[in-house]
């Protein structure tokens, strides 16, 4: 075994790492967080949102994340590691949600490995494989976990996390969460995620994110998980479930252009049961409606409100790192982004790295240093080691 499929059996291979301190952002069993907190004695250290990959697919959870967690923590880094609501679980080959580990939460069982008989999802989502992302309570989850850790944070006293230096950070779906959750204040007015202006974050750093849904579309990114996400259950077929891939809703993605503060492109156990108000109202977007297909208007509806690449400028210091030999989630897709910021006058900073898709998260190889370099310079901190 190589290339590939090597670097995803060693990150999926690392045992996993149990936080000091789990918990809850809301009322939904997903709706928990994992904190990592750095070396006693290191100081007070930005908090770091990390936002797990998985193609919004619910066997894929926040444990295959936890050593990278703990390994930003040892840079000295206070990392919250985000859970959030994905496919349905009674969607997944894999039977009922995996039970508690310990520190890790609900739902928090290993993935199979390549050698697992059980089946793999299927190319779209039917059929009995796991299902990719909830229309709107992926969103609503997202919108949440970056409104209220932070205060959550605060509340619990977690010594060493500096509350007023936030940095998202996010891998595959992860990316595209932190992406979308960065420019919040370009949705439309009217809708539930909306705020008036930015977060007030350091930054984002986004890991092989699904940043441009219409490339990531026709390239089929994850089996049709961009489609399913926004509730077409015909994946990305063109057919049925309506072309939206190149669809844009006007005035969403205007052509106002926006100073940014990024960089130019670059080569290179406890568990607190403590509510942030993380569950919102979710039955007005786009017509909601997690069951079913949605319709073609809706679904373009959804598409302009979920798609990052919609709702640039954001004036949010961003920054893309990108394997060169990613075949998950393609160059292509980062590039495409980081064409679309530069339309509309913002400067995204593109961080190409050695390898694939799974070097990013996996604190064994020298791309994670890259990746932990990246985040503490947007947070203007001094990572140790």
């Amino acid at each position: 075994m190589g290339g590939a499929a090597a670097e995803e059996a060693s990150v999926f291979g690392l045992a996993p790492v149990a936080p000091d301190r789990t918990a809850a952002y809301g009322e939904h069993p997903d709706q928990v967080v994992d904190f990592y907190l750095p070396p006693d004695g290191s100081g007070p250290a930005p908090l770091v949102l990390l936002f797990h990959g998985g193609a919004w697919r619910a066997p894929y959870d926040r444990r295959h994340v936890s050593p990278f967690a703990a390994f930003l923590a040892g840079r000295g880094l206070a990392v919250a590691s985000v859970e959030y609501r994905r496919g349905r679980d009674d969607s997944s080959p894999y039977g009922p949600a995996a039970p508690e580990v310990p520190g890790g939460g609900p739902g928090t069982g290993p993935r199979p490995g390549p050698d697992d008989p059980r089946p793999r999802p299927g190319p779209d989502g039917t059929g009995g494989a796991p299902r990719a992302g909830r229309w709107p309570e992926t969103f609503d989850d997202i919108a949440a976990a970056v409104d209220g850790v932070p205060r959550l944070a605060r509340d619990l006293g977690l010594p060493g996390a500096d509350t007023d230096r936030v940095v998202l950070t996010g891998h595959s779906a992860g990316g595209h969460a932190v992406l979308w959750a960065a420019a919040r204040h370009r949705l439309p007015s009217g809708t539930p995620w909306y705020l008036p202006s930015p977060s007030p974050l350091c930054g984002v750093v986004a890991l092989a994110p699904i940043a441009d849904f219409a490339t990531a579309r026709a390239l089929d990114v994850c089996s049709g998980a961009v489609g399913q996400l926004l509730g077409d259950s015909g994946g990305n077929s063109d057919s049925a479930g309506g072309n939206i891939s190149g669809s844009r809703v006007s005035g969403v993605n205007s052509d106002r252009r926006v100073n940014s503060h990024s960089d130019d492109g670059a080569n290179t156990h406890s568990r607190d049961t403590i509510h942030s108000g993380g569950n919102r109202s979710s039955d007005r977007v786009a017509n909601s409606g997690s069951h079913g297909r949605a319709r073609t208007d809706e679904l373009t509806a959804r598409l302009a409100l979920a798609d990052p690449a919609a709702l640039l400028p954001t004036a949010v210091p961003t920054t893309v790192v990108q394997g060169r030999a990613d075949t998950d989630v393609p160059p292509a897709v980062a590039d495409a982004f980081v064409a679309a910021a530069s339309r509309v006058g913002q400067r995204v900073r593109l961080v190409t790295t050695e390898g694939g898709h799974f070097p990013l998260i996996d604190p064994t190889t020298p791309v994670a240093h890259t990746v932990a370099e990246e985040i503490a310079r947007l947070a203007g901190a001094h990572p140790v080691g």
